[in-house]
């Protein structure tokens, strides 16, 4: 029987979660000789090899790949679709879970037509509402980047797409070698390049946040991945011929990267930009940048230094001493980017505030990530900084805490964007 989904999961040092991911896609009520698993090993160091070989003896359609190094997410999944043997492949990280029936329903959209993709358009951490009905009405690749590039709210991520293996390997797509940021570039090409798409409003997987994933590095591999997306955006934009509305779409990636890029700067120690700078210097002289100058400008030394300085005198100015504890809200990477200038400082910093339950109690570098109902403000001399400049969220943070008993003063709001 000809295997129609090849699900592949990279894994790194995932023994907490791997199990219920792997019971995820083995519980399918769909029949396995029709799907493949495909473990992707990534030299891990904990106790992950032994939950893979442990499921691998019970489940004849799983196989295992094993690095002998750590090659990181994007060589993982290229390996991953180099060995699939599915009409379409199927990702999953190996700390989320599909949903129960989710191949079942897979299957009933392609018997209707042989896509290339299926994109799914709704998930939790979409902060912008997508309206079901329209998306139900983008009917081609054109009618959804025109959709986007007027909302600007999809966020790429190659876990929310079932993609066709064939039209992966004619269209040669693969993970470019970027630690973050890859499905931005990842998922961009295969945009760019699909025909026949089906855009469904609603997802097939269960998307769990977690402290310590590799998406939320704020130091130089993160600075690093945000210079391998730009340049290889350059490289997109230099090897298609691109409609308006499609340099559109590819403009709206390249600002989420600019948008973040200051904040990664700031995390990153003097020696370690220079390295980001002679690398940049390097990657220029290889190809066709548009908007030289401005990148020239944005790596130089000399400029990531003065973005450093600046938003670390933001941040270290305050007079911190006047506070008995001091927390941040929000562990997004405004968060984590002041709370390590800080740590760096040696300013006491006692912990995070945030909303997402999956970050409840969890630990970042020793403190705890608490939900705000579980601090007490009335008893102690508190400060919480909160990092945001879009208003509606501003406003709703500063109610929450003032319902939570801290009064106005008490709340400080830093933007480092």
């Amino acid at each position: 029987m000809e295997l129609l989904f090849s699900i592949i999961i990279p894994v790194h040092n995932s023994e907490k979660y791997l199990s219920g991911s792997l019971k995820s896609a083995l519980s399918q009520t769909y029949s396995k000789k029709k799907y493949e698993i495909i473990v992707v090993n990534d030299s891990s160091t904990d106790g992950s090899k032994k939950i893979i070989n442990n499921f691998k003896k019970r489940f004849n359609n799983i196989k295992v790949i094993n690095n002998q190094k750590n090659k990181r997410v994007s060589y993982s999944r290229n390996i991953g679709i180099k060995n699939a043997k599915g009409k379409y492949i199927i990702f999953l990280d190996s700390d989320d879970q599909l949903k129960n029936y989710s191949l079942t329903k897979i299957e009933n959209l392609l018997l209707k037509k042989n896509y290339d993709l299926l994109l799914c358009l709704e998930f939790k951490s979409n902060k912008k509402k997508i309206n079901s009905n329209k998306v139900k009405q983008l009917k081609n690749i054109n009618s959804f980047i025109d959709y986007d590039n007027k909302r600007n709210f999809y966020n790429p991520n190659c876990w929310n797409m079932i993609i066709r293996r064939s039209f992966l390997l004619k269209k040669n797509i693969i993970f470019r070698k970027i630690d973050i940021f890859e499905d931005q570039v990842f998922c961009t090409e295969v945009l760019l390049n699909a025909n026949n798409i089906k855009i469904i409003p609603g997802t097939f997987y269960n998307y769990i946040q977690r402290p310590f994933s590799l998406s939320r590095k704020t130091n130089i591999l993160a600075l690093n991945s945000c210079l391998n997306a730009l340049v290889n955006f350059c490289n997109i934009t230099n090897n298609f011929d691109l409609k308006k509305n499609k340099i559109t779409f590819i403009n709206n990636r390249i600002k989420f990267i600019l948008n973040n890029i200051n904040k990664y700067i700031a995390s990153t120690s003097f020696a370690k930009i220079k390295k980001v700078s002679h690398e940049y210097k390097k990657l220029s002289k290889k190809i066709n940048i548009k908007n030289k100058n401005f990148y020239d400008n944005l790596f130089s030394f000399q400029n990531m230094s003065n973005i450093k300085k600046k938003i670390t005198l933001k941040v270290t100015s305050f007079n911190y001493n006047n506070y008995d504890k001091i927390f941040i809200f929000g562990f997004g990477v405004s968060g984590r980017t002041i709370f390590h200038i800080l740590k760096d400082k040696k300013k006491k910093i006692d912990g995070f505030i945030d909303n997402d339950k999956n970050f409840n109690n969890s630990m970042y570098f020793k403190k705890k990530i608490l939900s705000p109902q579980f601090l007490n403000f009335k008893i102690h001399n508190v400060l919480v900084i909160i990092s945001q400049n879009e208003k509606n969220i501003l406003e709703a943070m500063t109610k929450q805490l003032a319902k939570y008993g801290l009064s106005r003063k008490n709340i400080m709001i830093m933007d480092i964007s």
